[in-house]
């Protein structure tokens, strides 16, 4: 007969699972550090596009993996359905933590064997173009999980005034990444973005910025990512921009971090809290961003982490690159403010801790 585990268990659901993305490195981590307290998880995510050595690190750590990869929503449903009948089994669990946006996560919840609390986190903005894509039940689950997580202040005052109940704030996971930066012979600074390829991050602007007479003997410009409007050959007509296609794992993020004189996040996308500029921030890597989300929040340095508007034109946006090249150059700009605030605020020790109360989790020893 199987011996019953005496160890809190929680059940940890996501509508996807990249290679690579901000939730991405926020959920492995969470797994990484709720394992680590003593507790069993049981790992769910609707739709999984990951490598095989990713899902065997979360075997690794987790009691139950269950991973689906189908494209079409009628096989989808099945698969939940399915996945949902094989949950029933288990025992209550002691926390159930739900991750990112979608009306997958209500009928989830209604699967379930019982749970003590249901954490929902939710990732983007929150304001109202955000909002705008709810829809109607994921405002059922915005209005019955016991807990509502936002990852910034910002945010959590959005929702709360169109959800009329509280919303608390925990920053994501992230991983500290430590580096060696290397030198670059060219002369000019490497400034560069990674994760998706999409319009709304800034990618037409970096190119444009790229072939700017002003900026590009300056600077030239790095991006890792994909995305379906930006296939590698989209960049050979920019050739002041140096495309590296994806990256995969903890090595391959320093490997781009170390490459870089700072982080660009030119966004007008509903950003939560970029898990891109805490990574830059571990490592002590300067970024200038646009002003989304809990951008903000983590703005520590006006030298180092330099926050714009985001509905500045095409001008103002370059001059304000220039400006951060500029004092980049001039030696005005530190590495070490950005990596204490990381330590004390946004680091896994930090961070485990806030996370395991609000799931009402105690160490195990």
């Amino acid at each position: 007969m199987a011996q019953v585990s005496d160890k809190q268990r929680i059940l940890v659901y996501s509508t996807q699972l990249m290679e690579t993305g901000g939730i991405e490195s926020h959920l492995l981590e969470f797994c990484r550090q709720m394992a680590a307290n003593g507790t069993e998880i049981d790992l769910v995510v609707l739709n999984a596009a990951t490598t095989g050595e990713t899902e065997q690190f979360y075997r690794s750590i987790c009691r139950k993996v269950h991973f689906g990869r189908h494209g079409r929503s009628y096989k989808r449903l099945l698969w939940m359905l399915q996945t949902g009948l094989k949950l029933r089994s288990s025992r209550k669990y002691d926390a159930v933590y739900t991750n990112g946006q979608g009306e997958s996560i209500w009928m989830l919840s209604r699967m379930l064997p019982g749970y003590a609390t249901w954490v929902h986190h939710h990732h983007t903005s929150g304001d109202a173009k955000d909002q705008a894509t709810w829809g109607e039940k994921y405002k059922k689950t915005l209005h019955t999980a016991n807990t509502i997580i936002a990852c910034s202040h910002r945010n959590a005052g959005d929702m709360q005034s169109v959800l009329q109940r509280q919303v608390d704030t925990i920053p994501c996971f992230s991983r500290n990444v430590e580096v060696s930066f290397t030198e670059n012979n060219s002369g000019k600074l490497r400034f560069g973005y990674y994760g998706r390829l999409i319009a709304e991050k800034g990618i037409d602007l970096i190119c444009r910025m790229s072939e700017d007479a002003d900026l590009k003997n300056e600077v030239e410009f790095h991006l890792w990512g994909e995305g379906k409007n930006y296939p590698a050959p989209y960049f050979d007509q920019y050739p002041n921009v140096h495309y590296h296609g994806t990256f995969a794992g903890e090595a391959g993020l320093k490997g781009a971090i170390a490459q870089l004189d700072a982080y660009l996040l030119l966004s007008v996308h509903p950003e939560g809290l970029p898990i891109s500029l805490l990574e830059a921030m571990s490592a002590g890597l300067p970024w200038l961003a646009t002003d989304r989300g809990g951008i903000p929040d983590i703005a520590c340095d006006p030298l180092s982490t330099r926050v714009i508007s985001a509905a500045v034109d095409y001008e103002a946006a370059k001059n304000a690159v220039l400006a951060f090249a500029k004092d980049i150059r001039s030696g005005l700009v530190t590495k070490t403010t950005q990596k204490d605030l990381y330590a004390k605020r946004f680091s896994a020790v930090a961070l485990r801790t806030a996370w395991s109360n609000v799931l009402g989790l105690q160490k195990q020893n």
